[in-house]
């Protein structure tokens, strides 16, 4: 089990404890009462308190579960008494909405409070949390150089996005900015795999296939209308398959930088290997992504080896990595202007990857 995921859960249950620990007691240490009563008003600390003794001395009943089923997931339980916990504390206005957010959406119930559920939060610089999309810039250093990490949430495929250069297919290229601004309510944009430089296809973009062929010759990469990211090596996806896959995004660059089983790679086919800027689509789950970009070809950044940037995906948890167009290419943006420090400012390319919320209520 991957260690980000032991602390998610240790997260969790000490969350529960803390909860469990304020449970009113009698001189013999039993409960004072395991009848399940709710202040009158909002959800406070004391109703899950009460919550969790219900569930633990048995009085709950399954009846009540209608009430309590705050994630609509068809069951009360201590996911429910997370989310009461979480509206004590002020991050839930409305029950309703926030259950059939959470019911619906891409990512697993237990990461509901990524989210923000009382309006938009929005430092202008990537940093972003709304009910859809919660995004957090991570910035550190690697093999002697500058690293960005967008640190993605979605509920929503269609949050995730590309556009083409030009606003067309095959449209002359221009900066990663002036791609940016084209798209409604972008959050956060990378370089993608500039396919206008070799058309081998597959090119499927937001749900539109422009390229059906498929490519024998490099790794590909295939984002699901579940949300659900597979990288395939070279020769590995054929074209009768590729028809019976709900395909909302292709790439074809690479390579993959990770194994099947997420491990760091020992061998690419690419004839970029040295130092250089990177640009990489991870991918942890459905829901959970990340934008990471390595700066490079600066006094204060030499960029990564592909050897280096396969074993930093590993290391930061990703279970699926594909490496995007990478050099004078890599640039990050958010709507005040660069996250990374692009080399030479960056250069014309002929397509995005973007992060942008949905229309809100």
């Amino acid at each position: 089990m991957k260690k980000t995921k032991i602390v998610r859960i240790c997260s969790i249950v000490l969350s529960l404890m803390a909860a469990f620990v304020v449970l009113p007691a009698n001189a013999e240490g039993g409960p004072v009462d395991q009848t399940l009563t709710f202040s009158i008003g909002p959800v406070t600390a004391a109703d899950t308190a009460a919550y969790l003794r219900s569930l633990a001395f048995g009085t709950f009943h399954d009846a009540d579960s209608v009430y309590f089923d705050y994630t609509m997931n068809g069951s009360a339980d201590g996911m429910d008494a997370r989310a009461m916990l979480f509206s004590a504390c002020g991050g839930i206005s409305d029950w309703i909405s926030f259950g059939e957010r959470v019911s619906s959406g891409l990512c697993d119930e237990r990461l509901f409070d990524r989210f923000s559920y009382t309006g938009i939060q929005d430092d202008l610089h990537g940093n972003y949390k709304s009910e859809n999309v919660a995004i957090t810039i991570i910035q550190g250093r690697v093999s002697d150089s500058d690293y960005y990490l967008a640190d993605i949430y979605l509920q929503d495929i269609t949050c995730f996005v590309t556009a083409f250069s030009s606003d067309e297919f095959m449209g002359n290229s221009t900066t990663v900015r002036k791609i940016f601004d084209t798209i409604p309510n972008a959050i956060i944009g990378m370089n993608g795999d500039y396919y206008s430089n070799n058309v081998y296809g597959p090119v499927i973009r937001n749900g539109q296939t422009y390229v059906s062929r498929v490519s024998s010759y490099w790794d590909i990469a295939l984002l699901d209308s579940a949300g659900v990211l597979t990288t395939y090596p070279h020769g590995k996806l054929k074209k009768a398959a590729l028809k019976e896959l709900d395909a909302y995004q292709t790439w074809v660059f690479g390579p993959a930088l990770l194994d099947a089983d997420g491990d760091a790679k020992r061998s690419f086919r690419s004839k970029v290997l040295p130092h250089n800027p990177r640009s990489v689509l991870g991918y942890y789950e459905p829901g959970h992504y990340a934008f990471l970009l390595v700066d490079g070809r600066s006094e204060t950044s030499d960029g990564i080896t592909m050897s280096e940037l396969s074993e930093f995906c590993e290391e930061l948890g990703f279970t699926s990595a594909y490496n995007m167009d990478g050099g004078q290419s890599s640039v990050m943006v958010a709507k005040e202007g660069f996250v990374n420090d692009p080399f030479r400012g960056g250069r014309a390319v002929s397509d995005i990857l973007a992060i942008r919320d949905l229309p809100q209520e």
